[in-house]
């Protein structure tokens, strides 16, 4: 019979499920080839408003963590539910085996080389201000040097952001309530 100990130690490497929903996140950077590729990531804060920072913890192991320490910047994107099986596969795959350029549609970054994706309903452009290491994950933090949004004039008035529940589960928000 399992221990109340036993259940507390399993369930405490999910704890982090207690925390969700979250705005799911397309990390963009850029490979060697000049190609982006695209990481998707619910793990994501503001930390500082005036400058304006944020941090998103990805594992070293994650090939997306190499090129941004060597880039130097990279784009959060946020979907909405059309991207959703985009958002899957480029969750299913390594950026080292497979181009994951091929699953989104790119534009232009205002203030850096790497692009954003097409379609995101928020995008949000970083230069790397530093990096941490803290357990299995590293935080890099990005200085803001731009963003933009649509409609977030009403806190996303007209579509959703896709909202990850953990694992390889989606929602999104209708009229304030979770469908």
């Amino acid at each position: 019979m399992e221990s109340s100990e036993d259940r507390r130690k399993d369930f405490c490497e999910f704890y982090h499920r207690l925390l969700s929903p979250r705005v799911a996140a397309l990390v963009v950077a850029l490979r060697d080839d000049g190609k982006p590729n695209v990481m998707p990531a619910a793990w994501h804060t503001p930390v500082s408003v005036k400058p304006p920072v944020l941090a998103v913890c990805i594992s070293p192991s994650r090939y997306t963590h190499s090129l941004i320490l060597k880039n130097k910047e990279f784009t959060i994107n946020v979907p909405d539910l059309s991207m959703k099986d985009a958002v899957e596969m480029a969750g299913s795959k390594s950026g080292k085996d497979f181009d994951k350029s091929s699953l989104f549609k790119f534009t232009p970054a205002t203030k850096i080389k790497t692009p954003l994706i097409e379609g995101a309903i928020g995008t949000i452009e970083c230069e790397l201000n530093q990096a941490i290491d803290v357990g299995d994950h590293s935080v890099l933090f990005g200085n803001v040097v731009a963003c933009q949004a649509r409609g977030f004039g009403e806190v996303w008035k007209g579509k959703s952001p896709l909202l990850h529940l953990g694992s390889s589960f989606y929602t999104v928000m209708k009229e304030g309530n979770p469908q």
